[in-house]
């Protein structure tokens, strides 16, 4: 267990340095700007080596791509230009403390034209002036995307080559179509597959990078490779060692780079900063990390380059505070760094994570809009051996982020109730009154128990951190993409409800299986039955064409540089795409858990126990919206009158209970493409707001359009009594919840001490496991912020422009959010922890001249 030295763990009284205020102050002036770079360098190499014909592209020829790109690619040690709000460029002094950058911009949006990039062309035009969340692009920047880029691109998408996939599965005999789970992901309401974008909700290992070099990952890969009797094990180890070289070019061309700029400049202070810049990039992270800045030059270098093969979403940098312990203590103690420096390399290398955002097209901005990258950092916790893992750097990280307030990274911290302090946990609860969002808390009893039933092997478990939003996985060995699927859970019920057919795509189309009209069943069980073989259909569906991507990533789009750093694939002379990583599994994220339960209970006692209602009744008010059924409407809503998820109801608790059990059997049973078993979490970003726009009335009272639930949080307005709400989630159970969970909860600001008592009380009580009676909440986190100042905030933007909200799963920018997703945080449940009760407010109502 490490020793806390620290003399007052909330490091109250450093602050921010004048050259950390700069560049926070111009990077929230900054608007993204799309980095044309990698795509061109991408496509001119595909051009020059006619891999656009090949019918697969290996992982070598990918390698040779990656280091083509890594040596022609801008070496970026400082930023003088920007674009600021007005569309206009600004000027500013970067004197950031890390060379090297993501793109070429101050704050990029890095183009993939390989996976949905094409999505922007057809606004290219307009994308600088759309009204959320705009990108600037330059008109010469849009001529190279329109005819050097994208044209070369239209046949060779993940989607595209999917969909040739999926012909050539038919018979000769059939008519050539597109597959049906294409088909279902193309209307929206089903669920979404991110495979066509990305596979980076993973966490790299930085560990050998830091301890013995690429040259070191270099010189074992050629060992390996030389003793390798297979081809394509020997074609690997070249590729990695390809990537490796391709990274260690760069690192020079930065250093170089920095020498240059410290002979022309005239300030010697910063002269001498860039001298040091060079010395260090001229060392890493070609050879082993020797000091605290050391270390997070090889994560932040290793860290751009991986963001080469894949778009960065969810890709996380794990338990750093144990990553660079050593370092940092040996800094510290030999007097060659102090407390105040390390915050401030922090700090800038917060501000590095942030320089890109992902490029998301404006028909998306409902669903992911005011996303960032989220990109993980998990601390605390126990170590592999269950002891307590929290040091001083924790807290040093900590003060870091409560002095930033920004969206990326997104913190986690995870917490051991009996293992790690009681003044630890006040600190995280501190740390989220002092920014109103962030970290998110995670129960390390639980999400241990959930990964060890899943498999894992107990000091794996005990190793994990979180990845993108909420996602629990071994640090560096666990490749689970643990959101590749987006499963929209009130789609089978409506599917359900109406004999396997839709409202949105119509009720005279039969989507899927028919399941029999509900009118005629005359049990609860025979209801719950058709519901669960319509959840079985939909994940058959959506594993297929999971599956199916994946199988075009094996194909076309290996990963040698992240494979290069990760545990598994050096060992097993496998890339992560064909199973080379250590666990193998896949995720599938589920929206819309309270509404559907809150539904079945209804269903459960007004149709058939009490009988008050016939389903045929249910049906007409669901087809209606509720209009002229306002009486049941009312009845449906009232949680005094039907059983809601959240009130420590039996029956209400049991029904979500019930379907956490289905749906983690239904997917458990399907093996990935890489022969790994699926997980499933309940976290759901923006997504519960965007599904919820396209999804009819529902038997809780729920009307057409209304957001859904985020994460595994209660029905907003449903549970008056915090406890009871607490309890209620935290009486799940966890092994079916093992690619995590999102309880999203929104406290009112209170004067005095007390808060941050009663605060870290009730999260003790969420987490314990009372007596091994349950097995205790996964994971919880907050946004801290009356509805008053959201509403404000809505209505005025400028008067609250780094206004820090939790969504679910990832913090966001208020002012970046949806009118739709904004009004979901605002109508939150929101409690008064001195007394354990709901606050009551109105309903917000998104002004007309906001509506998106």
């Amino acid at each position: 267990m490490p020793e806390i030295t620290l003399k007052d763990i909330s490091l109250k009284d450093y602050g921010l340095s004048e050259r950390i205020s700069h560049l926070k102050k111009i990077y929230f002036r900054a608007v993204p700007e799309i980095c044309t770079e990698r795509a061109h360098l991408v496509t001119r190499f595909h051009l020059e080596n006619g891999l656009f014909e090949a019918d697969r592209i290996s992982i070598l020829d990918k390698a040779k791509a990656y280091r083509y790109v890594l040596r022609h690619r801008n070496p970026v040690v400082s930023h003088a230009q920007g674009v600021d709000r007005e569309m206009k460029q600004f000027t500013f002094t970067d004197r950031q403390l890390f060379a090297g950058s993501t793109t070429t911009k101050f704050k990029g949006v890095p183009l993939y034209p390989e996976f949905l990039s094409l999505t922007l062309w057809p606004e290219l035009q307009t994308i600088a002036k759309r009204k959320s969340n705009p990108f600037h692009i330059t008109p010469s920047e849009a001529s190279v995307l329109n005819f050097e880029v994208f044209p070369h691109w239209m046949e060779h998408t993940i989607m595209e080559l999917g969909r040739k996939k999926s012909f050539a599965m038919n018979p000769p005999s059939a008519v050539k179509k597109e597959a049906p789970e294409i088909k279902l992901l193309q209307r929206m309401v089903f669920f979404l597959a991110s495979k066509p974008e990305c596979i980076s909700h993973t966490i790299p290992d930085f560990s050998k990078a830091m301890k013995i070099g690429l040259r070191g990952i270099i010189e074992e890969a050629t060992h390996l490779g030389n003793h390798a009797q297979d081809p394509s094990r020997q074609e690997f180890y070249e590729a990695v060692r390809e990537v490796l070289e391709g990274m260690i070019e760069y690192s020079r061309n930065l250093s170089t780079q920095a020498e240059k700029l410290a002979e022309k400049e005239p300030d010697q202070v910063r002269k001498r900063e860039l001298i040091k810049m060079a010395a260090i990039t001229a060392r890493v992270p070609e050879f082993p990390a020797q000091t605290f800045r050391e270390g997070l030059t090889t994560v932040w270098i290793c860290w751009t380059a991986i963001h080469l093969e894949n778009p960065n979403i969810g890709l996380s940098l794990g338990r750093l505070d144990q990553l660079l312990y050593d370092l940092y203590r040996n800094d510290v103690e030999s007097g060659a760094m102090s407390i105040e420096e390390a915050i401030e390399l922090l700090c800038c290398l917060w501000l590095k994570i942030g320089d890109h955002v992902p490029a998301v097209p404006e028909a998306s901005e409902q669903l992911f809009g005011g996303t960032g990258s989220n990109q993980a950092i998990t601390l605390g916790g126990v170590d592999a051996d269950g002891g307590d893992a929290v040091n001083d750097l924790t807290y040093v990280m900590l003060r870091a982020t409560e002095l930033m307030k920004l969206r990326d990274p997104n913190l986690n911290a995870r917490y051991f109730s009996g293992v790690n302090s009681k003044d630890y946990l006040r600190r995280l609860c501190e740390v989220n009154l002092n920014t109103g969002a962030t970290p998110a808390l995670h129960n390390d009893l639980a999400v241990i128990r959930t990964l060890r039933s899943k498999g894992d092997a107990i000091e794996h478990a005990r190793d994990y951190g979180v990845v993108g939003c909420v996602e629990p996985g071994s640090n560096g060995r666990s490749y689970a993409h643990t959101a590749a699927i987006l499963y929209n859970l009130v789609s089978p019920l409506e599917l359900t409800l109406f004999n396997g057919r839709h409202r949105h795509t119509g009720l005279d189309l039969c989507i899927g299986t028919e399941t029999g009209d509900p009118e005629t069943f005359t049990t609860f069980d025979q209801f719950k039955a058709a519901f669960e073989r319509q959840i079985r259909w939909m994940v058959d569906r959506s594993v297929c064409l999971n599956n199916l991507y994946g199988e075009i990533h094996q194909e076309f789009y290996p990963t040698p540089i992240l494979s290069s750093l990760f545990e598994g694939p050096l060992l097993k002379g496998r890339d992560l795409t064909r199973g080379g990583a250590t666990i193998n599994s896949s995720g599938a994220t589920i929206i819309g858990l309270a509404d559907v339960a809150d539904s079945l209970s209804a269903i459960e006692k007004h149709v058939f126990n009490d009988k008050a209602i016939t389903f045929a009744q249910l049906i007409e008010a669901l087809k209606k919206d509720f209009v002229g059924f306002e009486p049941l409407n009312a009845l449906l809503r009232n949680p005094d009158k039907t059983p809601k998820y959240g009130n420590e109801n039996r029956a209400a608790d049991h029904n979500a209970a019930w379907i956490t059990r289905v749906l983690d059997q239904a997917f458990n049973e399907k093996l990935n493409y890489r022969g790994g078993r699926y997980r499933v979490g309940y976290w759901t970003m923006t997504n519960h707001a965007g599904f919820g726009r396209l999804m009819g009335a529902l038997p809780n009272g729920r009307k057409a359009g209304e957001n859904l639930a985020s994460g595994i949080t209660p029905v907003s307005g449903a549970t008056p009594y915090l406890t009871k709400a607490l309890n209620s989630v935290a009486g799940l159970p966890v092994s079916c919840l093992s690619s995590g969970v999102a309880l999203n909860l929104k406290y009112s600001p209170e004067n005095g001490p007390e808060m941050l008592d009663n605060f870290a009380a009730t999260v003790e009580g969420y987490f314990d496991d009372n007596g091994g009676q349950r097995d205790g909440g996964m994971e919880i986190q907050f946004n801290i912020v009356t509805h008053d100042t959201l509403v404000e905030a809505a209505l005025h933007p400028e008067r609250h422009p780094e206004l820090l909200v939790r969504v679910s799963g990832y913090t966001a920018y208020f002012k970046d959010l949806n009118p739709q997703m904004q009004k979901e945080i605002i109508d939150r449940t929101e409690y008064l922890l001195s007394t354990g009760r709901m606050v009551t407010f109105a309903p917000y109502a998104i002004p007309e001249r906001r509506q998106s």
